[in-house]
């Protein structure tokens, strides 16, 4: 109690500690030569004559000095041991404090990394269950409390078996990476899937960390950039050909008018003569859509209000209602900003659209019209609804490619036009049917700083 009864602490170079008491880590001398001058006017009002130096060793490095006072003139062998005994002690609680501290940095670092990946990332354990989720799962699956813990294969597939196309079963059984890729098995789209296996000091494998990427809004970007490179090519080929075709057919057509003028027909033969210029028209008017399509003209871009686009085609599709029982409702959003746009060709792809539903619906049923603004991303919705049979599963995928229909009348260039028109306003339209139910058109404008 005599001999420790002042402790001071304070920072000095390594260079000097390790200079002038790794040889002696014990030292005493008068407080007068105290380099540090708030210490030494401390000891001197304190009336302490003498100071001991404790060097705070490990076995690699000194690691701070700890001075005690000291009321005695000589400091015997055993007290000098004991004192390099404390010193060499607290310098090892020091480097533990510091190494726990980094490893509670390191972690917490580590949590806060794993909290910020904005895709959903489980940890599972080699009996199935998952031990860790990161914040992006919780907001996605439910909270930490009901996935902890949980079997994967009923968080993911909702059964207690695992998928045969299941990534962290494949790792479980494989012990190497895994990566897949196909619909989300809960709610679809298009989802990019990794499994990594973690494996213990004995190279057994402990657990495995899932990955899952939302790829759907970047595969549907990838597909549309696809089929507007596979348009631009078919629509470079088609023009070709229309041309080919409308030089001999307004030869063709030019000699029927000339025949059906000086020859002297009868009823038959006439009758004959009109089908012939009928046909013609049709073909030239397909030829007439097909450079269209090749050659679409420029969008006169001017600020437009799209519920006035919808009430127009709305008045327009009357003509096309007044003998069907189809009934045409619309709801449209007051909140609606103008949109640059071509007033005409959006009205061309709404009609389209309006067509499309009511030949889908020969013994009646109801269109819907709706627009409203959605927030994700930021936009201005059209949406056109039927309450028709639906367009079957293998037509889905090809609705948007020129020239394919299913009409006997049609050409299959309506959607593909639309599609194409819309492109150049920096718009995208999208399509849900079920069989049975019906058909949802919806098409997304751009709301950005250029196009409000």
């Amino acid at each position: 109690a005599t001999m420790i009864n002042c402790i001071q602490s304070l920072s000095i170079s390594t260079e000097v500690i390790n200079r002038f008491y790794y040889l002696k880590p014990v030292k005493w001398f008068p407080t007068s030569k105290l380099v540090f001058a708030k210490l030494r006017e401390r000891m001197h009002e304190e009336e302490v004559r003498e100071i001991i130096c404790i060097a705070l060793m490990t076995q690699k490095k000194v690691l701070g000095l700890l001075y005690v006072t000291n009321d005695q003139l000589m400091l015997g062998r055993d007290k000098m041991e004991f004192l390099s005994t404390i010193g060499h002690m607290i310098a090892v609680s020091i480097e533990n404090a510091k190494l726990f501290e980094s490893i509670e940095r390191a972690k917490s670092e580590l949590e806060i990394s794993f909290d910020a990946i904005q895709h959903s990332i489980f940890i599972v354990d080699s009996k199935l269950l998952i031990i860790r989720v990161n914040k992006t799962s919780e907001r996605v699956y439910g909270s930490s409390d009901g996935l902890i813990n949980r079997k994967y294969t009923r968080v993911l597939y909702n059964q207690d078996h695992p998928h045969p196309e299941c990534p962290i079963w494949a790792c479980l059984w494989g012990a190497e990476p895994v990566r897949r890729e196909g619909p989300h098995p809960r709610w679809g789209g298009y989802y990019h899937y990794y499994a990594f296996p973690v494996l213990n000091s004995a190279g057994s494998l402990e657990r495995v960390v899932y990955y899952e990427k939302d790829m759907t809004e970047a595969r549907k970007l990838e597909q549309r950039l696809q089929q507007s490179e596979r348009l631009k090519a078919l629509g470079t080929l088609a023009a070709g050909i229309a041309h080919e075709i409308r030089n001999p057919l307004a030869t063709i057509n030019f000699n029927a008018q000339m025949l059906q003028r000086d020859l002297a027909l009868d009823q038959h033969q006439g009758q004959m003569f009109e089908d012939i210029l009928i046909e013609i028209k049709k073909i030239d008017r397909i030829v007439q859509q097909v450079l269209h399509f090749a050659k679409p003209r420029e969008p006169q871009f001017l600020p437009n209000q799209l519920n006035e686009v919808v009430s127009y085609c709305q008045d327009l599709s009357k003509a096309y209602l007044r003998k069907t029982k189809i009934e045409i409702s619309a709801d449209l959003a007051d909140d609606i900003p103008l949109l640059v746009m071509d007033f005409n060709q959006i009205s061309q792809v709404l009609m389209n659209l309006l067509i499309n539903a009511i030949e889908a619906m020969p013994d009646g049923g109801r269109i819907s019209l709706r627009t409203y603004r959605q927030l994700e991303p930021q936009g201005v919705v059209l949406e056109v609804s039927d309450t028709g049979a639906g367009i079957m599963e293998e037509d889905r995928e090809r609705i948007f490619d020129p020239f394919y229909t299913r009409k006997p009348e049609g050409t299959g260039l309506g959607l593909s036009i639309s599609r194409q028109i819309l492109e150049k306003h920096g718009a995208y339209i999208e399509m849900d049917s079920s069989l049975g139910e019906g058909t949802t058109f919806r098409i997304v404008f751009s709301t950005s700083a250029e196009n409000e």
